[in-house]
């Protein structure tokens, strides 16, 4: 083998992946990248009972999020839980059928047998296990949605979505399969409607080193080898608070702050008992 190859796998085993997984990726010619390899033995730690649960990607944008994502439901998580239905929602700003098309062909190579319904927007594998491709517009769109049971919940652009609309579609989160934990996979990056959510799910307990049923695996274009120079040149030339969101995937910072230097290293400290002696002020 070439060195590549075996630091590669080196890597896999020493995250914890264990070998069916490992199989499964390269049976269906998918090479992770490094911290999607990370998020891979995450997602196989849901297996086990106080495992997480709530596993979040990302945060900043070109990573390759929506490819690690897309694998991890369709090469390991269908191939190995026979009858696994899964949903995997993505916000479409044209056809849900189009918008899928490019990530399918990109991730389902090699050897993997699959059938696709572009009308029902449905994947089948032989084994029983299928996932539903669900695309959104607005929050509206994912009530049709809510109501039906998945195994598995995959959700791209989690900041799109308000907290109460995303903790309406746990609630369709159920399984009676053995050796198998409901978990949700999602994706995000800094701003819009469900930043908030995000940053209290996933990004604190993260930086505060206080992560139980959650877990975040942050990457940013630079972890990406793969990703077009315009692309990497558009990130690059992005000024002021959007450009560190995107490229830093950084939740302390967003269009029109005021406070525009917090850093969250800089200016939070861990709690502690405040002397007696220390003076108060109280004020509103």
């Amino acid at each position: 083998m070439e060195n590549g190859t075996l630091g590669m796998l080196q890597l896999a085993k020493n995250l914890g992946c264990p070998p069916h997984q490992v199989y499964n990726f390269l049976w269906a010619k998918y090479i992770p990248l490094k911290w999607q390899w990370d998020f891979h033995a995450i997602a196989r730690q849901a297996d086990k009972e106080n495992g997480p649960t709530d596993i979040g990607v990302g945060g900043a944008r070109g990573p390759g999020k929506s490819h690690g994502i897309f694998a991890q439901l369709t090469l390991d998580d269908a191939q190995r839980i026979k009858g696994l239905k899964g949903l995997f929602l993505r916000k479409t700003g044209k056809s849900a059928s189009e918008s899928f098309d490019d990530l399918i062909g990109s991730v389902l190579l090699g050897k993997i047998k699959y059938r696709y319904n572009p009308s029902k927007n449905i994947l089948k594998f032989p084994n029983g296990s299928k996932i539903i491709l669900g695309g959104f517009e607005n929050e509206a769109d994912i009530d049709k949605y809510v109501g039906i049971q998945y195994d598995v919940l995959a959700i791209e652009e989690r900041n799109q979505l308000s907290g109460d609309k995303v903790m309406k579609l746990k609630g369709s989160l159920r399984t009676i399969k053995p050796n198998w934990r409901a978990r949700t996979y999602s994706s995000f990056n800094p701003g819009n409607i469900g930043h908030a959510d995000v940053k209290k799910t996933f990004i604190l307990p993260y930086q505060e080193k206080r992560e139980s049923k959650t877990r975040f695996i942050r990457a940013t274009y630079k972890d990406n080898p793969y990703l077009k120079q315009e692309y990497i040149e558009y990130l690059e030339s992005l000024s002021g608070q959007l450009g560190k969101a995107w490229r830093e995937g950084n939740f302390d910072t967003f269009e029109g702050m005021y406070f525009i230097e917090w850093d969250f290293d800089k200016h939070t400290i861990s709690p502690f008992a405040i002397p007696p002696s220390w003076k108060r002020f109280r004020a509103y």
